[in-house]
């Protein structure tokens, strides 16, 4: 329902994909660090092989450094989460196999290449978006790992203290990498929750006077540039105040959730409420003349009539104004304010269309 959507209260999976969109531009944020990252580490392992004797595919280990620079690049400017994912793992495959072809030739290749294995996939588990993410990742990284394991020339005992570390690794990163998501989830949430509270009424859920003037705003700019007609209608309880005098505040409290209610769940989809202070609200209709606010000014006064009140019909007072060529948000409101002060002269329980 769009008017939910104003307030901040998305369907879950829409709450989900827009996390992974704040995540995708959090980490973009540092990935011009993790990429220098993963190239001087590829120059630090080339140095190093460098000083073994009888280095081997040097040539091609320095053609990987630029190809590496260039997937850490396009890290940056991913469109997609999905995007973004693959250039990671594009970008873990290049350096996992610079650290493979820098093993070959030494006499003990799987314990050289034992460091990389595992430190890839611990430095990497908080830079992956999605648990599919972090598996792909995992086994492009651990791809060339297999080589080294399935080799008959390994002993024995490098064979199972590789596996060992591997998989303690393994496991160390899929629990960091799921703990990251928690909190960054945790977080969101709270962001998103915050977000809601400062548009919205937190009694009745409607939106808040500030947030209510905002979209007015921008449905006035709309409406002056399409020429469509926008009305405010105003609503106001009548003898509300006795209602708290006489029951408590819990009383008009209950009172004033029952009308957002009926407001939620009768207006049209475009249309926007909000609770402007005490018992006063304000609905926004765009493309509706003053005739039209009246007819529904008229229906719901008789669905606000079956709220419960404990010393009374609910009745309200209402104020409808169109705005006019030239006029602003508030001025408009002003009229409407007005015309249900005259609502409330002619005797409540009525509604009047400003008459200037």
């Amino acid at each position: 329902m769009p008017h939910r959507k104003l307030m901040g209260l998305q369907a879950p999976a829409e709450r989900e994909q827009a996390y992974r969109e704040q995540t995708l531009k959090r980490l973009q944020g540092t990935a011009v660090e993790m990429g220098v990252t993963a190239v001087m580490g590829s120059v630090v392992a080339l140095l190093a092989r460098l000083l073994i004797p009888d280095p081997e595919f040097i040539a091609l280990r320095v053609a990987l450094l630029p190809l590496t620079a260039l997937f850490a690049y396009l890290i940056v400017y991913a469109p997609s989460v999905r995007a973004y994912g693959w250039c990671c793992m594009a970008t873990i495959a290049t350096v996992s196999l610079n650290s493979y072809l820098g093993a070959l030739g030494t006499d003990r290749p799987l314990m050289y290449f034992l460091p990389a294995a595992v430190i890839i996939v611990l430095t990497t588990s908080f830079f992956w978006i999605t648990l599919r993410q972090w598996i792909g990742g995992a086994l492009v990284s651990y791809a060339c790992f297999l080589p080294f394991i399935i080799d008959h020339t390994a002993s024995r005992t490098d064979t199972v203290f590789s596996l060992l570390f591997a998989g303690m690794a393994l496991v160390t990163g899929f629990v960091s990498h799921m703990r990251i998501q928690d909190s960054q989830h945790r977080a969101f949430e709270q962001e998103c929750r915050l977000a809601e509270l400062s548009v919205t009424d937190t009694l009745t859920g409607a939106s808040s006077r500030a947030e209510f003037l905002q979209q007015a705003e921008k449905a006035a700019v709309r409406a002056r540039a399409t020429g469509a007609p926008l009305t405010l209608l105003y609503l106001d309880i009548d003898h509300f105040k006795r209602l708290n005098d006489g029951h408590g505040h819990a009383a008009g409290d209950a009172v004033l959730r029952g009308m957002s209610d009926v407001l939620k769940h009768s207006l049209r989809a475009s249309d926007v409420f909000g609770r402007l202070g005490g018992e006063e609200f304000c609905v926004l209709l765009p493309d509706q003349t003053e005739h039209s606010a009246c007819a529904l000014a008229d229906r719901l006064r008789l669905l606000l009539a079956q709220v419960p009140r404990p010393d009374a019909r609910l009745t309200v007072s209402a104020g409808i104004a169109g705005m006019r060529t030239g006029e602003s948000v508030v001025q408009t409101l002003h009229r409407a304010d007005l015309a249900m002060l005259q609502a409330k002269q002619m005797g409540r329980d009525r509604a009047c269309v400003d008459p200037l």
